[in-house]
Order: structure tokens, then C-alpha cells, then sequence
């Protein structure tokens, strides 16, 4: 690469890195715990900062959003493990707590929530009560491109979730799903 497009291409990066090191100066004042060298484009925390912890390296892409719910608790209701990557246009909906181990990869679209609501029949179902249970996602899990993962969802490290997939169960350490309902498909090697 010669010496003008080297410098055409820092040109090109700095509003960007600028713009990045805002957000993350913002969002540690507004009380997230964010480590060093994290990664993040234009994300949105709605509301709850406070319940945001995000490790080393951790890397979000554009659009991804982290909505935190309800009451302060004892511990940050999202949590994202070090190196961990999100793709585009990713929600984590938490309302007790979402868990991301080390090393995930998460693809662009998905949607992870640790509750829903009741669906009793003695009123509207915009006023039954939230039903909540935690999402705690392993180490060197990858999440493919718009998988759901609903709550009260273990899965194990090494997993894969195929694209596409809605995760209703607890998936074990190294075992690969894809579907609607997300079922286990037997790997060879693996």
C-alpha cells in the first residue's frame, strides 16, 4: 500500500475511532462497566446503563441493542464475555439477567431475551406480568445470523446455534441445533 492511500484510509478511520471513544467515555459515565479495548459502533442502551457489564475486547457492531428492564438487582442484567463478538442489528432484551461467556461470536439479527409474558385469561395480555428466567450462553458459543434464544436457555460452551434457529431448550456443551424449534444434528468429528 503506498504512503497517500495508507493515509486516505487513516483519514477515513479516525471520526469514526473519535466517535467511538466518546461513546464509550459516555456510557462508562452513565455507570456501564466497559473493559479496555472494547469495540463499540453505534449501539443503544434504551435504558439502565448501570446493568451493563462488558469485558475486554468485547466488540459491537452497528445497531446492536441492549436493553436493560425492571429494578436495579444484585448484580448488571446483561453481561458480555471478553472477545466476544456481536453482529449487526443484535437485541439482548434482559429483565434478570443475560450471560455471554468468553469468545462468543453472535451473529447480525438475533434476539436474546430472558423473559416473556404470562398469558393468563383473566386480563389483557399487555397487562399480564413479565415471566422471567435467566440466559446464560458458554464459552466459544456461535450464534448464527437470526437466532432467538428465549429464556431460561443454558447452552454449553463450544456450541453452535444455527441461523435462523429459536432456541427453546437448553442446549449441552458442544452439540450443534438449528431448526424451529432449534434440535440437536448429529456432527461428524465433532
Amino acid at each position: 500500500m503506498s504512503i497517500r492511500e495508507e493515509f486516505a484510509n487513516r483519514i477515513m478511520r479516525y471520526p469514526g475511532a473519535i466517535a467511538m471513544r466518546l461513546r464509550i467515555a459516555r456510557l462508562r459515565l452513565l455507570g456501564a462497566q466497559i473493559g479496555n479495548h472494547c469495540w463499540i459502533r453505534r449501539v443503544s442502551v434504551p435504558r439502565n446503563p448501570w446493568d451493563l457489564v462488558l469485558s475486554d475486547g468485547v466488540a459491537l457492531d452497528d445497531g446492536v441493542i441492549l436493553l436493560n428492564s425492571g429494578d436495579r438487582g444484585q448484580q448488571p442484567k446483561i453481561h458480555i464475555g471478553a472477545r466476544t463478538y456481536v453482529n449487526r442489528y443484535t437485541m439482548f432484551d434482559a429483565s434478570d439477567r443475560i450471560e455471554v461467556g468468553d469468545d462468543c461470536m453472535i451473529g447480525p439479527f438475533c434476539y436474546i431475551t430472558d423473559h416473556d409474558h404470562a398469558v393468563g385469561k383473566d386480563r389483557r395480555l399487555a397487562d399480564q406480568p413479565l415471566v422471567s428466567q435467566p440466559v446464560t450462553i458458554g464459552q466459544n458459543v456461535w450464534i448464527g445470523a437470526g437466532a432467538i434464544i428465549l429464556k431460561g436457555v443454558q447452552i454449553g460452551a463450544n456450541a453452535v446455534i444455527g441461523a435462523g434457529a429459536v432456541v427453546t431448550r437448553s442446549v449441552s456443551e458442544s452439540e450443534v441445533v438449528a431448526g424451529v424449534p432449534a434440535r440437536s444434528i448429529p456432527q461428524a468429528g465433532r
